[in-house]
């Protein structure tokens, strides 16, 4: 598989086209300059031949912005260690001698270059092409990502640049594509997916650049350096694991503009696509109402939880372990049935432990149990502690499984109606007891026992 890197100035459309070839809207598209700053990779496919794309932030000549250096540097070492083929986007209406520049710069690569003219919109614009060619790149196209125009095109290209690089790799990669593609389905259906969520500066970029052993976030002290969420996808002691980074959510109030808004509305969408959350505190801070207002976006999306508490290393000293999972414990009560981590996030060992956790977390809410055994658990407990509802005991029937990720069951009653959220708690923490739910809401649906069942 090879890997396209896109590379160009701010504001040329690196995105709209990322979006474009990825077939829906991955990265963040803002008119502001400088939006996308970390990497988004997303595999692609191109006459079922598969590609990993690459979306870099824009290249920006020597500037004071400490920022934006960092930026450049992480979209040049992108061009120069991981990528197999370079486009270089440039604006129709906008030549620019940066561009000149950075074309000098990615040619020391020796890889290939595809120069992508965009926002090419109407047939009038087509002569705006001729001022490009003095950039001395031989592969051409001209597109607009926008409106679609050209895309075909610059695949055509890409394949055929593909086609040259590794003749007989390429055969082979064809030969097998249909087993590969089976093989992916598989690993899909058993992928755990892992966000990294929390407030801004909290070490979520931090912990994901130590596990996978390299710099795929930028890390900076500036509040709300990552915007896109950034996935990873790798083996972690035989399990498939997705790992993605958030951006840090903030209070609305505090949400002053379009990018951050989406930012954050991303990040709440990849606690829905996740299994477990790792929420990143920052041990210094406690556990504050932006905290809880997270904890609370992932318990109402039923999603595990991990809470880990950042910068352990360097705490105040005299505060112990079972003196902060109290306070925790006792400022937050609705998350008693977390696993609670002590890390610091640039620690290789302190991450993986954590990582286990979330992975164990995952493997929980995916247990399938037999009715058998969960009549038997429910039973035996409203026999250890007796009530009465409707003005006879409390009996329950059955119970069953009727869902997984997050775990659901139905417990089959004389008086659901009549149950009151005490008992209800008593059931439910008896339950996690038995079967070692630490970590992942339960689902417990009581229900009355129909007539024919009767």
């Amino acid at each position: 598989m090879k890997n396209i890197a896109i590379l160009g100035r701010p504001n040329v459309g690196k995105s709209t086209l990322f979006n474009r070839l990825v077939g829906r809207r991955k990265s963040i598209v803002d008119s502001t300059a400088g939006v996308t700053r970390d990497i988004s990779v997303e595999k692609i496919y191109i006459d079922g031949i598969e590609f990993n794309i690459f979306d870099t932030g824009g290249l920006l000549d020597i500037s004071e912005d400490i920022l934006n250096e960092k930026v450049r540097e992480k979209a040049l070492k992108t061009a120069t260690e991981d990528s197999d083929i370079l486009l270089f986007l440039v604006d129709a209406h906008q030549s620019h001698p940066d561009d000149r520049h950075f074309i000098n710069a990615i040619r020391k690569t020796n890889k290939p270059i595809i120069l992508v003219i965009n926002k090419i919109d109407a047939d009038s614009h087509n002569q705006l092409i001729n001022e490009f060619y003095s950039l001395g790149i031989k592969e051409m196209v001209g597109i607009s990502a926008e409106h679609n125009n050209g895309i075909d095109d610059l695949k055509e290209k890409i394949l055929n640049i593909y086609k040259s690089l590794d003749k007989k790799e390429n055969e082979k990669i064809i030969k097998n594509s249909e087993n590969e593609n089976l093989e992916e389905i598989t690993s899909e259906e058993n992928k755990i997916n892992i966000a990294i969520v929390g407030k801004p500066n909290a070490g979520k970029s931090t912990l994901l650049n130590t596990l996978i052993g390299k710099e795929r976030s930028i890390v900076s002290n500036i509040a709300g350096t990552t915007r896109d969420p950034i996935d990873e996808t790798f083996n972690f002691n035989g399990d498939n694991i997705c790992l993605i980074d958030t951006a840090g959510i903030r209070k609305k109030k505090n949400v002053n503009n379009d990018i951050e808004y989406y930012s954050v509305n991303r990040a709440i969408k990849s606690i829905e696509a996740s299994d477990v959350c790792i929420l990143m505190l920052d041990v210094f801070e406690g556990l504050t109402e932006q905290d809880k207002t997270i904890a609370n976006l992932i318990i109402e999306r039923k999603k595990g939880i991990v809470i880990a508490s950042n910068k352990w290393d360097i705490r105040e000293k005299g505060i112990t372990w079972n003196y902060y999972q109290n306070y925790m414990k006792e400022t937050f009560p609705v998350l008693n049935y977390v696993f609670y981590a002590r890390v610091s996030a640039t620690r290789k060992k302190d991450a993986e432990k954590l990582l286990s956790l979330a992975i164990r977390v995952a493997k929980t809410r995916r247990q399938k149990f037999e009715t058998h055994s969960l009549t038997e658990t429910f039973v035996r407990a409203t026999r250890e502690y007796t009530i009465t509802a409707g003005g006879n005991p409390f009996k329950i029937f059955y119970a069953t499984q009727t869902g997984i990720n997050p775990p659901a069951f139905a417990i089959f009653c004389n008086h659901p109606q009549k149950l009151n959220s005490h008992y209800k708690r008593y059931l439910e923490n008896k339950f996690r007891e038995i079967f070692d739910f630490r970590g992942t809401p339960i689902i417990l649906n009581f229900k009355k026992r129909s007539k024919k069942e009767s």
